[in-house]
C-alpha cells in the first residue's frame, strides 16, 4: 500500500514541477467530462424516474395514430379519438392503470386573484382521476378530483403549491376557488410542484377533460382526436405483456374496420422511446438514433485523448533519461508502468472533479436554454417560469462513473503505449537521449 502511495506523491510533485502541461491535460479531460455530463444529465432527466414521473421504468405511451382510407387513398395522423382509447387502452386487463389525458400541449390559461383586476397567465393541462396514480404526485393539502367529479363535469381543479401560495398565500387551499378565464373552480387539492423538464405531467393547474369537448373523433373512420395514453404496468419486467395486449386490441380494432386502416406506428412506447416521437405520421428508427447518440459521446471523448496523446508521447520522451536511470538502478518495467498508470490515474481524477463541477455551473447557470434542445424537452411554458432542477436531476454518478473511466482509459493508452515503447527500449539509449 506504502508503494502506491509512493507512486501518487511522485505523481503529484510532476504535476507541480510540469505546471503547463498538467494544467492542458486536466482541462482537456475536464472539458471532455464536462460536454458529456452535460449531454448526459439533459437525457437523464428525461429517461430517469424523477418526481412526478416516477414510474418511467414501467410506463408505456401512445402519442399519436395514423388513418388511411382505401377508396380515397388519404390519410390522416394525430392524436387519438377518445372511441379508441376506450376500445383498445382502458380495457386493458394486465396493466395497472391507464390514463388518457388531452393533447392540448400544454394549454395556457389566465387565472385571476380574489379581489383583484389583475390576471397571470398559468399553464394548464386536462387529465382524468388515473393520472394521479400513474403519475404519484405528493398532495401537501387535498386529494385529487374524484370520477364522480368528472362524469358530472363538475368544476373542479388540483393547483400546484407555487399557484396556491401566490393566490392565497398559504397552500392549504382546498374548498377555495380559482378563478380561470373568468369561471369559478374548486381546488380540491394542492400538489407539490412539478418541473418543466417532466413535460408529461408539469402544469401549474390540473382540470377534468370531460370540462372539454373531448369525445369528436376526426380523419377516416373518426379515429383521430387529441388524446394521449399513458399506460402503467404493474412491473417493469410486465412492460412486454402489457404492450402486446395493447397491440392485439389494436389488431381487432383493424378487423371490425371497413375500407379504413388504423396504425399506432409501433407504439406503445417505452417511456424513453416517446421522447424521441418527434411526428405522428412515421415510426422512429430507434436502433439508428441509440447509435448516433453513442457515437456523439464516444466523439466528445476521444477527440480530446487524440489531441492529449501528442503532448503525452512528447512528454515520455524527456523522460527517457529519467527512465534509463531507473532502469540501470533496477527498475523493473512493470513498475514504471504501474506508475504512469497512477499518474494518469491522478490526472484523470482531477479532470473529472473539475469537469464534473463545471457541467454542474453550466446545467444551473444555463438551465432554461440548456433544457430546451429539441422540442420533446420542456414544453412551452407561460413568461417567467422557473426551470426547476432538484438534486435527484443532478446527481447522476453512473454516468460520471462511466465517462471517468472512458476518459482514463482512452488517456491511459494515450500515455502508456509511448511509455511501453520507451521503457523496453536499450538502456544504453535511454541514457542517451536529449530531454
Amino acid at each position: 500500500m506504502s508503494k502506491y502511495l509512493q507512486y501518487f506523491k511522485q505523481a503529484w510533485n510532476i504535476i507541480r514541477q510540469e505546471k503547463l502541461f498538467s494544467s492542458i491535460y486536466i482541462v482537456g479531460t475536464g472539458l471532455s467530462i464536462t460536454v458529456v455530463m452535460v449531454l448526459s444529465i439533459v437525457f437523464y432527466i428525461k429517461i430517469a424516474n424523477i418526481y412526478p414521473e416516477t414510474n418511467r421504468d414501467r410506463l408505456l405511451v401512445v402519442k399519436s395514430a395514423l388513418g388511411k382510407e382505401a377508396k380515397t387513398n388519404s390519410q390522416y395522423s394525430s392524436s387519438l379519438a377518445y372511441s379508441v382509447v376506450e376500445t383498445c387502452f382502458l380495457s386493458l386487463e394486465s396493466a395497472e392503470a391507464v390514463s388518457a389525458v388531452l393533447d392540448t400541449w400544454h394549454e395556457e390559461g389566465r387565472v385571476q386573484p380574489e379581489g383583484s383586476r389583475d390576471q397571470w397567465p398559468v399553464t394548464v393541462k386536462h387529465v382524468d382521476t388515473n393520472f394521479w396514480t400513474v403519475f404519484p404526485f405528493r398532495f401537501i393539502d387535498g386529494k385529487p378530483f374524484t370520477e364522480a367529479d368528472m362524469q358530472s363535469g363538475i368544476r373542479t381543479a388540483v393547483i400546484a403549491e407555487s399557484l396556491a401560495r401566490r393566490l392565497f398565500g398559504t397552500a392549504d387551499a382546498t374548498g377555495r376557488t380559482v378563478s380561470l378565464n373568468f369561471r369559478q373552480y374548486r381546488v380540491s387539492g394542492v400538489v407539490r410542484d412539478a418541473s418543466p423538464v417532466t413535460a408529461q405531467t408539469y402544469a401549474q393547474l390540473w382540470l377534468p377533460y370531460t370540462l372539454m369537448d373531448y369525445r369528436n373523433g376526426a380523419g377516416p373512420g373518426n379515429l383521430m382526436g387529441s388524446m394521449i395514453v399513458y399506460i402503467l404496468a404493474p412491473s417493469a419486467g410486465s412492460v412486454e405483456q402489457v404492450r402486446q395486449e395493447a397491440i392485439a386490441n389494436i389488431n381487432r380494432l383493424n378487423q371490425s374496420l371497413d375500407g379504413v386502416e388504423f396504425s399506432i406506428l409501433g407504439q406503445p412506447d417505452r417511456q424513453w422511446q416517446s421522447i424521441f416521437r418527434f411526428w405522428s405520421n412515421n415510426e422512429p428508427e430507434f436502433g439508428i438514433i441509440l447509435c448516433q447518440y453513442a457515437l456523439i459521446f464516444l466523439l466528445l471523448l476521444f477527440v480530446p485523448a487524440v489531441s492529449l496523446s501528442g503532448m503525452t508521447d512528447s512528454r515520455m520522451e524527456r523522460r527517457m533519461t529519467e527512465i534509463g536511470i531507473r532502469r540501470a538502478f533496477g527498475a523493473r518495467v512493470g513498475g514504471l508502468m504501474t506508475q504512469i498508470i497512477a499518474e494518469n490515474l491522478l490526472f484523470t481524477l482531477i479532470g473529472g472533479v473539475v469537469g464534473l463541477l463545471s457541467s454542474y455551473v453550466i446545467i444551473l447557470l444555463g438551465r432554461s436554454w440548456i433544457m430546451e434542445i429539441g422540442q420533446s424537452f420542456v414544453p412551452r411554458t407561460v413568461e417567467g417560469t422557473e426551470v426547476i432542477l432538484s438534486p435527484q436531476m443532478l446527481l447522476n454518478l453512473p454516468v460520471f462513473a462511466i465517462a471517468l473511466a472512458i476518459c482514463f482509459v482512452l488517456n491511459l493508452l494515450s500515455s502508456l503505449i509511448p511509455a511501453w515503447r520507451n521503457a523496453r527500449r536499450e538502456i544504453i539509449h535511454s541514457l542517451n537521449a536529449k530531454p
